[in-house]
């Protein structure tokens, strides 16, 4: 397996460490709309008492090993070469790209690709009526956030999350449109499954509709939000990755627009 293939490889993988917590163009184009629809009521809404779980997380004290993040030097390594067109990507899909209006208002763009390149495009997302087998194989897209002064081919990446870059991962395929093994409330016959759900950098919330909804403080700086989605009738499973300790990460993923749930 070649050097890019390995890196992508391990940029797939990086979706599923919450796994326990949810389930089994040359230049950035805009992919959102000039004025977008909010939902009627938020699909994030929090108790006082979750409020202060997110409040209380902490960041681990000893770094990650491996870290394969470590490995991209553009934006453009994270999202794969080339770009797709984010109106195709929505369509593929079958769902509106969401959108967050604190980033739009500070002139954020958006740029969307996959490792698959446009071979992605020949991988039509199941309907949940009809999930595929679990061995079946996983797709992945991804959405950079960019910041104004962030550049897709130029900008270091690690410059680039310095300046505030967003990313999110939506997958679908394989085992993610399972039933979860993994009890709602943490529980089950795995003793580490409930160990790691208990952990001072990660919680749990949910969104409107009862989805989990799993927060990790990954490092100083950096949170990461997954959720296994059921959305327009497909499962997919989403992760977004946000500058910020967990209280900014929620904050950001509350006045969301289209976030599927």
């Amino acid at each position: 397996m070649g050097g890019r293939a390995q890196l992508a490889w391990r940029i797939t993988a990086l979706t599923v460490v919450l796994h326990a917590l949810t389930s089994c163009a040359t230049s950035p184009t805009s992919g959102t709309s000039s004025s977008p629809t909010r939902h009627p009521e938020p699909a994030l809404v929090l108790t006082p008492a979750q409020e202060r779980a997110v409040a209380a997380l902490r960041a681990p004290s000893r770094s990650r090993r491996g870290n394969p993040l470590a490995m991209l030097e553009t934006t453009r390594d994270l999202l794969g070469t080339p770009p797709l067109p984010c109106a195709q990507v929505a369509e593929h899909l079958g769902i509106a790209l969401p959108t967050f209006p604190f980033l739009q208002q500070r002139g954020f763009t958006t740029a969307c690709g996959s490792w698959e390149g446009a071979d992605l495009f020949e991988h039509p997302v199941p309907s949940a009526s009809s999930p595929p087998p679990p061995s079946a194989d996983l797709h992945s897209v991804g959405i950079a956030y960019l910041p104004s002064d962030v550049d897709l081919e130029r900008t270091p990446f690690h410059e680039a999350r310095r300046r505030g870059l967003v990313w999110m991962t939506i997958e679908y395929g394989g085992c993610i449109a399972q039933p979860s093994a993994v009890a709602e409330d943490g529980s089950g016959t795995d003793r580490s499954v409930a160990e790691k759900l208990s952990r001072a950098d990660r919680t749990r919330l949910r969104w409107r509709n009862g989805s989990a909804l799993g927060v990790q403080y990954r490092e100083p700086g950096y949170t990461r939000l997954a959720w296994r989605s059921t959305a327009v009738n497909h499962i997919f499973r989403v992760s977004v990755n946000v500058p910020g300790d967990p209280v900014a990460g929620v904050a950001l993923l509350r006045e969301g627009v289209d976030i599927p749930t």
